[in-house]
């Protein structure tokens, strides 16, 4: 009898984390599963390792495809009516799964995000996690997973909405995953929230997404032809065209920051409005933004000392911010 979920875990020189990922799944409380680690072409230890766990373990393994390819060959290789990711560096708690399903099941919706906290050098924080503010409702999910990538891999979906929008695309390394959402969403599917922090999202420096101007160019390329590949109403393509016409809220709230420390305080005010004008659903973003506007000398001084005493607990600074 097939399993009701499938848990597909990619997996590329992950030596160092991928037992810790690997034993986190096993021991969920949730026990109708399956786990397909896909080693995507390794040259370490991956492989070894995950032969090494018993239980509902699948190991594939293909030549180096990059993040979309070793998901695609998972979601293939799976058996469950349902389908979540758990990435080889990442911590799930014993109930994640089991709470995500429960949520799934009670809320009737199709895509249900996990709440995680992330895991940064300096430990965990408990104002530090995915999810903190208020969660887009249903009707304003198109608009917001246009302004950012609002839905974790950390999720639970039936495996009809791939059979429906299609595979993660392969042409481009990151932003593979808002990409899928944004299909997702467009083609009707509707997210809820699991609020619980129940897993442990490593916030590093040496993984795809740290890298932060080539995931800047991925996202503007992932925004080229989006009116060809989306059903757009005048609003969303009024803004997506704004949007296309200058920097984007991500480096726009990372030039913010930079200045913010600096001491640059006006500017910094500048720089946070603009980002916040095109990514409203970014809470912590338009919060700084109206925190200084009016005071930018006076209320910068102390937003900043805020942000630098945070970012010294817990071993972040201007290479982590996103």
């Amino acid at each position: 009898m097939s399993p009701r979920v499938s848990v597909v875990m990619p997996a590329y020189e992950a030596e160092a984390t991928i037992g810790a990922a690997l034993e986190s799944v096993l021991w969920q409380s949730y026990r109708d599963l399956e786990v397909i680690v896909v080693d995507d072409g390794s040259t370490d230890a991956t492989a070894r390792i995950v032969e090494a766990h018993r239980g509902p373990v699948r190991l594939v393994q293909q030549e180096h495809g990059g993040v979309s390819s070793a998901r695609n060959r998972g979601i293939a290789e799976a058996n469950g009516q349902l389908l979540s990711f758990c990435d080889a560096d990442d911590v799930l708690f014993e109930r994640h799964l089991e709470a995500l399903v429960e949520v799934y099941d009670r809320s009737g919706v199709g895509i249900v995000t996990a709440n995680s906290y992330w895991m940064l050098p300096g430990g965990i924080d408990r104002a530090k996690m995915r999810y903190r503010g208020r969660f887009p409702a249903p009707g304003e999910q198109r608009r917001a997973i246009l302004e950012q990538n609002f839905l974790s891999v950390l999720a639970v979906f039936p495996r009809r909405l791939v059979d429906e929008i299609g595979l993660f695309g392969t042409d481009r390394q990151r932003a593979e995953d808002w990409d899928f959402w944004m299909r997702a969403i467009f083609a009707g599917h509707r997210a809820v929230l699991q609020r619980k922090p129940l897993a442990l999202y490593r916030w590093g420096k040496t993984g795809l997404s740290a890298d932060s101007s080539a995931m800047d160019a991925d996202i503007e390329r992932m925004f080229d032809g989006i009116e060809e590949r989306l059903d757009l109403i005048p609003e969303e393509l009024t803004y997506v065209r704004r949007r296309r016409a200058g920097p984007g809220p991500r480096p726009l709230g990372r030039q913010a920051d930079e200045a913010l420390r600096a001491g640059r305080f006006h500017e910094a005010s500048r720089l946070y409005r603009e980002a916040a004008a095109l990514c409203p659903s970014e809470r912590p973003l338009v919060w700084k933004a109206r925190a200084i506007r009016t005071a930018p000398r006076v209320a910068g001084r102390l937003v900043r000392a805020r942000q630098l005493r945070l970012e010294r607990r817990l071993g972040i600074g201007p290479e982590r911010v996103r």
